[in-house]
């Protein structure tokens, strides 16, 4: 699998890259947007399909970004989550 992360990463460009990701999560938003509008009309493997396909550019542009600050804002929104998650519980009690 890493052959063809690094074919992709190094063989298209930025450029190419990054609209190739924003097409594909523009897609999954759509089918994600459809099931939830109407539920019949869109099967889980339409969904699965999309998110598949997301996760494939997501790691390519990762590839074209700063690790460290991609970790550094995740780490913040997991922490915000957290202490979100823990002031509910502590209501609920």
């Amino acid at each position: 699998m890493e052959k063809v992360y690094n074919y992709i990463i190094n063989n298209n460009s930025f450029e190419y890259n990054i609209r190739k990701a924003a097409e594909e999560f523009q897609e999954l938003a759509l089918v994600l947007t459809q099931k939830s509008l109407k539920p019949h009309k869109v099967n889980d493997k339409e969904i699965t399909d999309e998110i598949g396909d997301c996760l494939i550019r997501m790691k390519v542009i990762e590839a074209l970004f700063n690790k460290d600050e991609i970790k550094n804002r995740v780490d913040y929104k997991m922490n915000l989550y957290s202490g979100l998650i823990d002031t509910i519980e502590k209501v609920q009690i």
